[in-house]
């Protein structure tokens, strides 16, 4: 098919080329009748200034032309771009709301709908909806038609039985309305019309009335299409078994339509027309039909091949007397072949005649002139007249009865808003519940739609009544769009009745939430909404839109710079994550208002634990001991797990008589015992909780499941579960982050039962396997929060020892020191090296059974480290701490060892750290993980020298391990290869080295990364120090790191 536009850009492009050479020959010499004409490649060439007969057509042709052209329209002049939440992404800084606006947003939404297949109830609707928009606007459609006709062909996938025929009928209406603009979407369009299944008469009728469509739309030019049109009409003919035949009176039609594009497909279609002009066995309509089709298709295609077939079937017709419309229509075919076959019909000429003259037929005006003419030569044919489908004729008669009501000359809907309806739409009325202001927003929001100067929007608006999302999707947009032509008194009596309404207690949290989003939608829009920014930040407060109640709150602190909103605004800001905005905040707060009094609030909103401690210590300090301070203390020691320091106050506390403070820190001491592993503990604060204590129950079966009294677990667990059931159901009605906290606190019961199911099937190791991978699948959906995961992981402890989920372990220790909570990194690592000196040990005493062979060889290698680590001659500084790389006895250990002990010694000599002993204890760990994820940590705590040479350390000894020479590593890739070759490591070795490998590797980066940082820390040192005129002696460490 040849894209008419296309053709026509085509032609003017080689126009434009063409007058340009001209006047380039004509000013270098060339002749005057050359000049200002077009010449083609045959060297003919039609003068412009010459025939005026040419001139004339060539004006009718760029008329037509233009005519053809689809008109610009206001919401065609750009392309719009993608909608994010409802908003142009290209409109930042200028007003968007306008009618192509509008259409790009109600398209949108109807397209939504029409692709969701749960919404089949509303397709009807959706489809009307968007060819009620089109019509009026036409060329608008344009930009859209790549989404809506994929849209209706799957709406029309997923309908009911027998619901295809509507949807067929509203692809009519919109390829009438589309025309041309639908060409490139004809492929699937046509994939409707298959010969193998036609559907019931009404379907065939509608699809007919497709074709007729499609052939007004494309005049006619169907290109590689109409072999697949031709055998569907052909299909509905020959299986038309119908009494009166409207299956076939409703295809031959759309045939004459077709017929200037059946030349080549004759051979179909003329046999089974033929066939069906026995009026013996077919309908005098059918017959009659069939000859108007006939002529047609004789005089806009050469059947000569068909002439005498054609001849022959037309005497026989009227050797049988046929009624007198059917002889007139008979004889009118036989003088439209003679127009086309001119001499070549003289031979059918006497049977004719003689026939006519049998049966009375003795004059027929038509066929006497014609016969004249053709024996005098001046027979001339003459181009048929275009067959006109039902379509165009519905058309003309719309055009003569004048434009409908409602519309313009230009296409588009012109309509007044109705204040007095819009009016009592939005006067509200007190609601005694929740549905009643849901039922006047709904309301409020049809009348909206209903008087709308867009008519696009009005379009929506029946299916907006009845589709709740809908309704609330387009509200902004036909809010602003009748806002911006109402005058001033009802712009203030509109905004007066939504502040009635918000300032209602009872009002629900969906209301307040629409009423900010068109006050946000406004804003964008560059139309600020006349409500004060307190009673926005309020009304967002009350529906716990924490980012809307940021928004205002920064916009009010922008205008009044007033400091009562700095907690406020640090509080938001925590809630939302965004920590460094609330560091921000306080930084400014220092800097710009140095005198103003910190609060130890900021510092808990910042979870700045150690800052708000200093503040209730130094208060204690000033003004003694009292309930505030000392529970403050109790909450910062505890948030930063410093035991050591808590439990000598909970012991004062508990020896006390201060029975306010023993129930206010009741809570925190069950949590500090269950984090210390003290059962006893556990039980005495458990029965020091109030009753009414929400997380007594959960207490009481984390106790049972200690205990192993997995009967009153679960009894209590469903008791837990019971009580959190309100709490969870209102706050995540509100929100999803505010009901985050409850349902972080069912997945904590839930992997609770998984404990007892754990612990009951201690033979299964299937069953245990499949609940490890269960948490560690969760953990990637919960928030990096480290208090969460330190819960998490204290609960999962009870049955899976640390050393076991080291993977877990170390995403949580780095974590914590991410954040700066130095002090759980820390702990965690302690737990850790801790569980694994035990697990090593417990191996080697045969108290358990290896999990692995890896850690068998694990557990020997750590005990002789162990002893060598002893006989050294500063002994075994550990503390005490069992504690315990992923390496297999390759009898280069002791050598091995024997190195790094010795490096050790002058770094452990030297090291007065409060890590020193852990860094001792390091030295016997078997998990490279392990140790790469403690250097990262000492790095953090500034301990860089430290950290950076036990980083060579590890780095070398690991290499040494696997056999790795930094300066060789080719001989290393061979060797690798050869293993493999010769399979002289199992699976799991060969997977072990590849993990060796892979950390080894981050090893050297780390390595190279921190050597960087330094050398830039000295560089920088040294030209601040030329700037101040000091010395820029270096250290000797310095000197020898910048030296590498």
């Amino acid at each position: 098919a040849i894209d008419p536009h296309r053709f026509k850009d085509a032609i003017s492009d080689t126009t434009d080329t063409a007058v340009t050479n001209a006047k380039a020959t004509s000013s270098t010499g060339g002749t005057n009748a050359n000049a200002g004409s077009i010449v083609n490649k045959g060297g003919e060439g039609t003068h412009r200034t010459g025939n005026p007969h040419v001139r004339k057509a060539d004006g009718k042709l760029k008329k037509k032309k233009k005519q053809q052209r689809p008109q610009q329209n206001v919401m065609t002049e750009k392309q719009m771009e993608p909608l994010v939440g409802g908003i142009p992404t290209d409109s930042y800084g200028t007003t968007f709301s306008n009618d192509g606006y509008y259409t790009q947003l109600s398209v949108n939404a109807l397209l939504r709908i029409l692709e969701n297949t749960n919404d089949t109830t509303f397709h009807r609707e959706a489809v009307e909806a968007l060819n009620h928009m089109f019509a009026p606007v036409q060329n608008a459609c344009a930009p859209f038609l790549d989404r809506v006709v994929p849209a209706i062909l799957l709406a029309m996938d997923v309908a009911p039985a027998g619901g295809s025929e509507f949807y067929i009928s509203a692809l009519v209406r919109l390829v009438s309305i589309a025309r041309q603009l639908v060409r490139p979407f004809l492929e699937p369009i046509f994939k409707l019309f298959s010969a193998e299944s036609l559907g019931s008469e009404r379907q065939q009728s509608t699809s007919i009335g497709l074709i007729e469509a499609l052939a007004e739309a494309l005049s006619g030019d169907f290109g590689p299409h109409i072999a697949t049109v031709l055998p569907f009409l052909m299909a509905i003919i020959d299986r038309d078994s119908s009494e009166l035949h409207q299956p076939t009176l409703r295809a031959l039609p759309a045939l004459q339509i077709l017929s200037p594009s059946l030349e080549g497909y004759l051979f179909l279609v003329m046999p089974r027309l033929i066939g069906l002009l026995d009026i013996a066995i077919t309908p005098i309509a059918v017959v009659e039909e069939t000859l108007r089709c006939i002529a047609s298709i004789v005089g806009a295609v050469n059947c000569g091949s068909f002439s005498s077939r054609i001849v022959l079937t037309l005497v026989r017709l009227l050797q049988c007397s046929p009624p007198l419309e059917l002889q007139t229509a008979a004889i009118d075919v036989l003088c439209t072949m003679m127009e086309q076959l001119q001499d070549e019909f003289v031979l059918f000429m006497p049977t004719i005649k003689l026939v006519m003259s049998k049966r009375g037929i003795d004059e027929h005006a038509r066929y006497e002139r014609y016969s004249r003419l053709l024996f005098m030569g001046r027979l001339v044919p003459k181009e048929p007249p275009r067959a006109q489908s039902r379509i165009q004729g519905d058309a003309a008669q719309a055009a003569a009865a004048g434009p409908a009501l409602g519309h313009s000359g230009d296409g588009l809907a012109k309509q007044e808003v109705g204040v007095m309806q819009l009016r009592r739409a939005w006067t509200s009325k007190p609601q005694k519940s929740k549905d009643g202001w849901m039922r006047w927003l709904h309301a409020f929001t049809y009348e909206l739609l209903e008087q709308s100067p867009s008519p696009a929007l009005r379009a929506c608006s029946s299916l907006a009544n009845k589709h709740s999302p809908l309704s609330k999707e387009l509200f902004n947009a036909a809010f602003v769009s009748c806002w911006t032509v109402l005058p001033g008194q009802y712009q203030q009596e509109i905004i007066a009745s939504l502040q009635n309404v918000a300032s209602n207690m009872d009002v629900p949290a969906d209301i307040l939430q629409t009423i900010l989003g068109l006050a946000g939608f406004m804003e964008r829009d560059e139309k600020q909404i006349p409500i004060d920014l307190k009673r926005l930040g309020d009304y967002a407060y009350r529906c716990h839109a924490l980012a809307k109640e940021l928004h205002y709150k920064e916009a009010e602190w922008t205008l009044e710079k007033n400091y009562d909103t700095i907690e406020k605004l640090i509080e938001l800001n925590q809630s939302l994550d965004l920590h460094d905005s609330a560091i921000g905040m306080l930084e400014y707060v220092r800097k710009e208002q140095p005198d103003v009094q910190e609060s130890v609030i900021w510092y808990q909103r910042l979870q700045q634990w150690d800052k708000a401690l200093e503040i209730f210590q130094r208060q204690e300090a000033e003004r003694g001991p009292s309930f505030q301070t000392t529970r403050g203390q109790i909450r910062c020691l505890f948030e930063m797990s410093d035991w050591e320091t808590l439990v000598p106050i909970f012991e004062r506390i508990w020896s006390g008589n201060d029975q306010k403070l023993q129930l206010a820190s009741a809570s925190i001491g069950m949590s500090m015992a269950w984090a210390m592993g003290d059962i006893d503990r556990m039980e005495f604060y458990l029965s020091a909780l109030p009753n009414k204590s929400r997380d007594k129950s959960f207490c009481k079966a984390l106790l049972a499941v200690y205990r192993n009294n997995f009967d009153d677990a679960a009894k209590f667990i469903n008791d837990a579960r019971e009580e959190m059931e309100s709490d969870l159901s209102s706050h995540i009605t509100e929100s999803y982050n505010r009901g985050y906290a409850q349902v972080f606190m069912c997945q904590m019961l839930t992997e609770l039962e998984e404990v007892v199911m754990y612990k009951m099937a201690p033979d299964d190791r299937e069953r245990q396997v499949a609940i490890i991978g269960a948490w560690r699948h969760r953990l990637s959906g919960i928030q990096q929060d480290v208090g969460m995961w330190q819960k998490l992981l204290r609960l999962r402890s009870m049955v899976l020892r640390p050393i076991l989920d080291l993977d877990t372990w170390i995403k949580y220790v780095n974590m914590s020191r991410k954040s700066g909570q130095m002090r759980i990194a820390r702990d965690a690592i302690l737990q850790l090296v801790d569980d694994e000196a035990l697990y090593m040990e417990e191996i080697h005493r045969g108290e358990v059974d290896a999990l692995t062979p890896k850690f068998a060889l694990q557990a020997q290698e750590y005990m002789q480290m162990k002893m060598q680590l002893a006989q050294q001659p500063q002994g075994f500084q550990g503390g005490g701490i069992p504690l315990g790389l992923n390496g297999r006895n390759t009898g280069q250990s002791s050598s091995s060892w024997e190195g790094r002990t010795r490096r050790f010694s002058i770094v452990s000599g030297s090291n007065t750290s409060v890590n020193a002993p852990l860094d001792v204890a390091i030295r016997l760990s078997q998990q490279p993980a392990l140790v790469y994820m403690y250097l990262k940590y000492k790095w953090a705590a500034n301990e860089k020298r430290e950290a950076y040479q036990m980083l060579e350390t590890f780095a070398s000894d690991y290499a040494s391990r696997i056999g790795f020479d930094l300066h060789n590593p080719d001989t290393f890739a061979e060797h690798i290869d050869a293993r493999v070759l010769a399979n002289l490591s199992g699976h799991a070795e060969a997977a072990d080295d590849a993990r060796t490998i892979h950390l080894l590797a981050r090893f050297y980066f780390k390595q190279a990364e921190w050597l960087t940082t330094v050398e830039q820390s000295v560089l920088l040192s040294q030209e601040a120090q030329a700037k101040a005129g000091l010395s820029t002696g270096e250290s000797s460490y310095a000197r020898r790191l910048v030296r590498r």
